[in-house]
């Protein structure tokens, strides 16, 4: 049964020297409260309480970027698409990466929310697709987490996502489920930030400025930039996704405003789910302002 997106609080817990924690004073305590005691930096009142990120993004809006991003501050771990599995085992969606995932991700809910208990930092950063959430009805699992909606102009994506899935779907591209996500927060009153990919590329600080302070977490320059290549938390998918965020050092800001890519040549069922999916991104990106 779907339950919903339930208002949750979100626990405080104290840590350092704070005599009051009483994991810190019997030394017991979480990886997480470990880290503050190790670095002063991790401290303080800024670190109080564990955060779990749920970014909830379509496909090609960046989100990998955004994930290393996350992935350069020393107060948080990474996780890549942790529903994935289950997704393609409950919708039997064809990816390049089908049988490896299948063979190497958790399956089962119980398995899946494990992982998310067992951070080494003060904060976890999950990047999730929209659209994962198909099939999976306990939706509540994520209520307590902090929410970010990504998404992104679908000229743009559909550009870019034909070149890896023939015929690509409604279901596949994600803004129904975003559309979705972005009602039941509003009606439960759970807050959540849209993010626009677009204007994430053009301007990365003050995105990612605008985005920290939506998480209650002080900036870190660090965002901006990471070292070129793989990183260990990439999905096994990577090889088949990745190469332009492997390919980059950090948010390289473009010098002029990329045209929008020339769709006349695009087939008929391209145009037809262009035009179904275009609406709801126009509604979503309201929201971003």
């Amino acid at each position: 049964m779907n339950r919903g997106w339930a208002s949750i609080k979100v626990a405080i817990t104290l840590c350092g020297t704070d005599s009051t924690c009483i994991d810190c004073r019997y030394n017991r305590c979480m990886p997480w409260h470990r880290s503050c005691l190790q670095d002063p930096s991790l401290s303080s009142d800024n670190h109080r309480s564990h955060v779990i990120i749920s970014l909830w993004s379509g496909p090609r809006n960046c989100s990998t970027a955004l994930m290393y991003s996350f992935a350069q501050r020393r107060d948080m771990s990474v996780m890549d698409e942790p529903l994935f599995g289950h997704f393609l085992e409950h919708t039997g969606a064809a990816r390049p990466s089908r049988e490896a995932v299948l063979a190497t991700m958790p399956l089962d809910r119980p398995s899946i929310l494990a992982q998310f208990d067992r951070p080494q930092t003060p904060h976890l950063f999950l990047k999730h697709m929209a659209n994962h959430t198909e099939g999976w009805e306990e939706i509540a699992d994520f209520t307590q987490h902090k929410q970010v909606l990504l998404t992104r102009d679908p000229v743009r994506v559909l550009a870019s996502y034909q070149q890896h899935i023939q015929s690509p779907t409604r279901l596949d591209v994600c803004y129904d489920h975003q559309w979705r996500l972005l009602n039941s927060c509003k009606t439960q009153r759970i807050p959540l930030l849209v993010v626009d990919s677009d204007a994430l590329i053009k301007d990365p600080e003050n995105q990612l400025k605008r985005l920290c302070t939506f998480l209650d977490l002080p900036w870190d320059a660090n965002m901006l930039r990471w070292k070129p290549g793989p990183r260990p938390e990439d999905g096994v998918w990577a090889q088949y996704w990745y190469q332009s965020v492997h390919a980059s050092a950090g948010w390289e800001v473009p010098r002029i405003d990329q045209p929008l890519p020339e769709i006349s040549d695009w087939s008929q069922d391209l145009l037809q789910l262009l035009a179904e999916v275009q609406p709801i991104f126009e509604r979503l990106q309201s929201h971003s302002h």
